[in-house]
């Protein structure tokens, strides 16, 4: 079951929180120093220095059913309403303003909820360190959520969760009259596994539903 990195603090309709646009980008910033590996099976290993935090985007039905994905192997979903700008493997591949602080996010899904397939009434942002290291491990950096027009809805430090923390349910979406309602999640998830991490989320989500009336009178 997921547990919280940190309290939530922020739910509320994208309007409510004075956005003017409904393209959002879900985006990532880190530094990192990887730690030298010696002697001979330093070539072995030369991956395992580095940490490389991927994002993803799940996308439900209002039963909470997965209904696509979208990650560095799938970079659209069907409708093409969520769209990822390609996998950064440690930050340092997308030239040289791809630091922390920078304009450019090392790694960035665009979410295009006008797009979004009206049986889509949920989509959970998801962030995993792909070698399993924590989060933490980074010199410094942030995930965060702002529309296209620059209006901040969220960040999150990564320094500031827990040690242990390698995978996070960052925040969700979900479909409301005329607009979108975010919940900052901050829920540390028990599975690397994307698959297996959506379908947590999945559960979590269909637990928060309301109940139908006439059900258990």
């Amino acid at each position: 079951m997921p547990t919280p990195a940190t309290q939530p603090l922020l739910s509320n309709s994208l309007d409510a929180l004075g956005l003017t646009s409904d393209t959002l980008l879900f985006g990532l910033n880190y530094d990192f120093t990887p730690v030298k590996t010696k002697g001979k099976m330093a070539r072995l290993k030369e991956n395992q220095g580095a940490i490389d935090i991927d994002l993803a985007c799940v996308l439900y039905d209002d039963q909470c059913t997965i209904q696509d994905l979208v990650w560095f192997k799938q970079l659209r979903d069907e409708a093409e309403s969520v769209r990822h700008q390609g996998d950064s493997l440690d930050g340092h591949d997308r030239g040289e303003q791809a630091m922390y602080r920078a304009p450019l996010d090392q790694e960035q899904i665009r979410l295009y909820l006008h797009k979004t397939p009206n049986h889509i009434n949920h989509i959970a942002l998801i962030a995993s360190s792909y070698f399993g290291q924590p989060f933490s491990a980074v010199d410094s950096g942030e995930i965060h959520l702002n529309d296209d027009e620059g209006n901040r809805v969220f960040e999150i430090n990564l320094k500031q969760l827990p040690r242990t923390c390698n995978v996070i349910w960052v925040a969700s979406l979900r479909r409301v009259v005329d607009d979108w309602h975010i919940t900052l999640q901050n829920l540390a998830l028990t599975d690397k596994d994307l698959s297996k991490a959506s379908q947590q989320v999945a559960h979590e989500l269909a637990r928060a539903l309301p109940i139908p009336q006439g059900v258990g009178s």
